[in-house]
């Protein structure tokens, strides 16, 4: 037939234009190099993604603005075509054959189809899901990709070998005292990492000869004028000294020369790049007070274990750690070249006014390190499609917001918008720590063995993308609550928040402003013998995570501080009044409206289709194909059983499973419920019409019929109706 014809020959057509872009791509690879080395391969696959998101970013705005500027000024003749001189003759057996592919179709459509208003919704909500069901799909799964349980371990394994004792040093843990700090720097952070000799003349660490620092060990301190506690907190000062303190301060000449005897008694303030104020412009949260990274006084190690030593007896001759400093800081990047990880290690020693000092440590492990070539073929081809799909999600956000701007006062509409902002700040974040880490390797090459070379910025960068792809996974999770509305459960818990607005705040006020009080009185009492309630925000929180279950890091011991029977009286207010009571009614409030929703629902008439009765209608070309697989066609299995037979067990088996449906959702009682009048209206009416569309269809299958047996083929023009076809006898046409 013509209709075959014409999709053998678009088929043709679309393996031509295939064969066409696949060998000129083949030709490429083979001639490139893709037969010899992996990278070069990787490379033409990052060129093609560039020049595939230029074509969609840059080259098609700029070709359809170039377009829309030559039609509006240079507009074109409007195209009359010519009037044919013959009609257009129509074959009658094509015309019935897709007249019964239509009818066979309309068989599923019945008045319940004609709700304007709730196919319009379906509608939409099939257009999300289409364009949002991909693009969650290929987020989670480049999150789930950029993964790497290795860094846990690296962290984990950092941690406690700088923090417990060891046989060569001993760990950050045991330094009690502020003049302990210099053994513990020359034991564990000059002679541990000094130990051994790679093969390559490099020192290596005690523990990993495959570890090595980069740049120096950077000692950073604050201090502060008066050593004294008051209620305003601690004031660090930024004056300007000479060794051992000494004031008034003096700008030698020689000073730039003999920088290692001067700059740690001068503040670095000064010396700040841009990109350091703005990542770097943080405060340290200690356990006494609050420290900015941006300030302090610094002094750099070397590298051998003579010219560190020197350094260390020059810092202890000149005292440089006084009962006037408050905190200690010390900063150094080691890099694993096995697992390609960069660990940037923070160690602090806080001074406290009783003697002894806190330490802390604070380890991030990172892979900065990650280029075309030391990507897999997987992770390259995902970023791929994460592009394509993002650019498809972008592309009809903005065509709908174009041509209808009133939509921007949606709500889903601005939560749309935040996600491709959201979007474009992690690309961002990205590109700029790749270049800035590229920057700093450079660095790295060509500096001596003097520099402090400060992974910080990239790692904050790293740090604030982690941030920022939070955020974006949280907010596309919350926009599928929208494509989900097609859920008659999502609707009732939809209606339910509503309902339960009011109440829900003001019961969750009562509770915050309960919480808040008992924080209070805990840290009053045991904040001074307990580490989880010594802060009042700190004691807030351990009572939130405590009344919703996670209830392993509070001790009952740590309440007792304040006497047994006080401590008898808290934990059972926060076992009891907290995790239970409050709490419950909370889940009780949301539950009454829950039910009261649920019996609104009920007790509204319902006589459309649902989501997927639609999609049935809409797509059936597509579940066809699914239903014509092996896996979901079914045979027939006579069972020594006629026909008729196995027709009767089928019909009555379906009564009965549809009775077993209505007794599940609607009781037994609602079986022998009259029904509503108009509900048998609405079935009347189907009934008539299915048995009108079925007299058609068999009408149309009889007049094809007829025509194929009796080999009458006629070309002559369809003078019939639509709704019915005259089909005349073999022998009235030969009259």
């Amino acid at each position: 037939s013509s209709l075959e014809m014409v999709r053998k020959q678009y088929l043709v057509k679309f393996a031509i234009t295939m064969v066409l872009i696949a060998l000129p791509l083949t030709i490429m690879g083979f001639t490139a190099g893709f037969h010899h080395e992996d990278l070069k391969f990787k490379t033409m696959l990052a060129c093609m993604l560039t020049a595939l998101l230029f074509q969609y970013l840059i080259g098609d705005p700029v070709r359809f603005a170039i377009l829309s500027i030559d039609e509006a000024f240079w507009p074109s003749r409007i195209y009359i075509p010519r009037r044919m001189k013959k009609p257009d003759t129509i074959n009658r057996v094509e015309f019935l054959k897709q007249r019964l592919a239509s009818q066979r179709r309309n068989l599923d459509i019945s008045s319940r189809y004609r709700n304007w208003a709730n196919n319009e919704k379906y509608k939409l909500i099939a257009q999300d899901l289409l364009i949002y069901g991909p693009y969650f799909i290929c987020l989670m799964i480049m999150v789930l990709m950029s993964r790497d349980e290795t860094q846990y371990h690296n962290t984990r394994g950092i941690r406690t070998l700088f923090w417990n004792n060891h046989t060569d040093y001993y760990g950050l843990k045991e330094v009690y005292f502020l003049n302990q700090l210099y053994d513990f720097i020359e034991s564990t952070l000059v002679i541990a990492f000094n130990a051994n000799s790679s093969r390559y003349l490099v020192p290596g660490w005690v523990h990993a000869e495959q570890t090595v620092m980069l740049g120096v060990i950077r000692l950073r301190q604050l201090r502060v004028q008066d050593p004294h506690i008051s209620l305003i907190g601690p004031k660090f000062t930024e004056m300007y000294y000479l060794p051992n303190w000494t004031l008034p301060y003096r700008h030698l000449h020689y000073a730039k020369k003999y920088w290692r005897t001067y700059e740690p008694w001068i503040p670095y303030t000064d010396s700040f790049e841009y990109l350091d104020r703005v990542l770097m412009n943080f405060d340290h949260v200690g356990y006494l007070h609050r420290y900015p990274e941006l300030a302090g006084y610094v002094s750099l190690l070397a590298r051998s274990v003579p010219n560190n030593m020197k350094i260390l007896d020059f810092l202890i001759e000149n005292h440089w750690l006084t009962q006037n400093t408050s905190a200690v800081f010390i900063d150094f990047t080691l890099y694993n070249v096995d697992v390609n990880l960069f660990t940037i290690c923070t160690l602090r020693i806080e001074q406290t006014p009783y003697g002894p000092v806190v330490p802390h440590m604070d380890v991030d492990s990172l892979k900065l390190l990650e280029e075309t070539d030391q990507r897999s073929y997987t992770t390259l081809v995902f970023i791929l499609i994460y592009a394509v799909v993002l650019i498809q999600f972008a592309q009809a956000m903005v065509l709908k917001m174009w041509y209808e701007p009133k939509l921007l006062k949606d709500v889903w509409n601005l939560l749309d918008i935040l996600i491709l902002v959201l979007n474009v700040i992690v690309i961002v974040l990205v590109l700029t720590g790749e270049r800035l880490v590229n920057h700093m390797l450079m660095k790295v090459a060509g500096s001596s063995k003097m520099d402090f070379i400060d992974f910080r910025v990239p790692s904050r960068l790293y740090q604030l993308c982690v941030v920022m792809v939070g955020f974006l996974i949280c907010t596309t999770t919350l926009r599928l609550w929208r494509v989900l509305q097609f859920s008659s459960v999502f609707k009732l818990f939809t209606r339910s928040l509503y309902l339960a607005r009011m109440g829900m705040v003001s019961t969750a006020m009562v509770i915050v402003l309960f919480i808040m009080g008992y924080g209070f009185a805990v840290v009053i009492i045991n904040g001074n013998n307990s580490a989880h309630f010594n802060r009042v925000v700190k004691a807030i929180v351990m009572c939130m995570c405590f009344a919703f279950g996670f209830s392993n890091q509070v001790r009952p011991s740590e309440l007792f501080h304040g006497g047994e029977v006080l401590g008898i009286i808290l934990y059972a207010i926060l076992a009891f009044v907290v995790a239970v009571l409050l709490i419950n009614v909370f889940a009780s409030l949301i539950n009454d409206f829950f039910i009261m929703s649920k019996a609104m629902r009920d007790a509204e008439p319902h006589y459309g289709i649902n989501f997927f009765q639609f999609l049935r209608v809409e797509y059936p070309t597509l579940f066809e194909f699914f239903f014509r697989l092996p896996c979901f066609r079914a045979r027939y299995v006579r069972n020594k059983r006629t026909v008729a037979e196995n027709v009767n067990r089928k019909l009555d088996s379906m009564d009965a499973k549809r009775e077993m449906m209505q007794r599940k959702f609607w009781a037994d009682q609602l079986m022998y419920k009259q029904k509503s009048e108009e509900m048998e209206t609405i079935k009347y009416r189907d009934g008539g019409e299915k048995l009108i569309k079925v007299g058609k269809l068999l009408s149309d299958q009889l007049s094809l019929l007829e025509i194929l047996l009796f080999d009458d083929v006629d070309a002559d023009l369809l003078q019939d109706d639509d709704s019915e076809l005259d089909v005349l006898e073999p022998k009235q046409k030969k009259k």
